[in-house]
């Protein structure tokens, strides 16, 4: 059982320790907020081992086995890095990190320290989405020529003050991310080419397909994702969280305990089975994403 620290308790905190809840192979081990207080609500409410209000304390309690980093973007890197300082496996919220640049150094310390790191990408691990891709892979839908993957939603006036003025700011650096690294798995293929136009993008890929995905914080759209093939078609709506699609008309369910739940089991198999970089969110697929976001 991996013991499992997270670091920032902000909304988005509570669905990760749901998760980690949840999981087979985690336990949630500590908390960390720069208010005790809330940390120790946390504690209570969710049933940790332990409160702290100093991230290096935390690092510093030798039981703790890896470390959820879910704080503003611009400070991924950072935290990332003072993780692996101290010998934690680390999973950090979307986007890892800013830049190429920023990810390269978080992964080549990672490799120095000999821990684990991935980017966390609920996408691809939902029970539904490892699912439609092995339907992908068997050739039930033939050759993959176009993915379509939207997700917008009016979020301007709920979002923090960072997302506008620090680096990572941005709706395409937040939601975003979702419809990009969904194109990419689902695809499983290499980007060629990324023409961007504002929030969204065309992504060409080397075995052909083309991807159009698109994202917004001022307008609502239907957040629906369509993978055709030669052979047929897949739509999913809510792709990135769903339990249910359309595989040429027949109707395609999973089971799901926690859409978090998925990428926290995967990584913490990964820990056990002494993997420091994940199969299926490499770093090669966090590089994937930024080539989108910094086209």
């Amino acid at each position: 059982m991996i013991q499992v620290g997270v670091y920032g308790l902000g909304k988005i905190s509570k669905r990760v320790i749901q998760g980690i809840l949840l999981s087979d192979n985690a336990c949630l081990y500590a908390v960390c907020s720069s208010s005790i207080e809330k940390a120790n609500d946390f504690k209570m409410d969710y049933h940790a081992v332990k409160a702290f209000n100093n991230y290096e304390d935390m690092l510093s309690d030798s039981k703790l086995d890896m470390v959820y980093i879910c704080t503003p973007n611009y400070l991924h890197a950072k935290h990332i890095q003072m993780a692996l300082s101290y010998y934690k496996h680390v999973v950090c919220e979307k986007p890892m990190c800013v830049s190429i640049k920023e990810l390269n150094e978080c992964f080549n310390f990672a490799e120095t320290q000999n821990c684990f790191l991935m980017e966390a990408h609920k996408t691809v691990f939902t029970p539904l989405n490892q699912r439609i891709f092995n339907i992908i892979c068997s050739g039930e839908i033939g050759e993959i020529k176009s993915v379509d993957a939207r997700y917008a939603t009016r979020l301007k006036e709920k979002i923090s003050e960072w997302h506008y003025n620090q680096p990572g700011a941005g709706c395409m650096f937040d939601i975003g991310v979702y419809p990009i690294c969904y194109a990419n798995r689902m695809s499983n293929s290499v980007i060629s080419k990324v023409s961007r136009f504002n929030n969204e993008a065309l992504i060409e890929y080397e075995n052909g397909c083309v991807a159009h995905i698109a994202t917004s914080w001022d307008v609502d759209m239907d957040n629906i994702a369509y993978i055709y093939g030669t052979k047929g078609h897949i739509v999913c709506k809510n792709f990135w969280k769903s339990t249910e699609a359309m595989v040429n008309g027949n109707k395609v369910t999973s089971i799901q305990k926690s859409d978090f739940t998925g990428e926290i089991e995967h990584a913490c198999a990964c820990i056990e089975n002494g993997i420091i970089e994940s199969p299926i969110m490499s770093r090669m697929a966090s590089l994937e994403i930024l080539k989108v976001i910094e086209a």
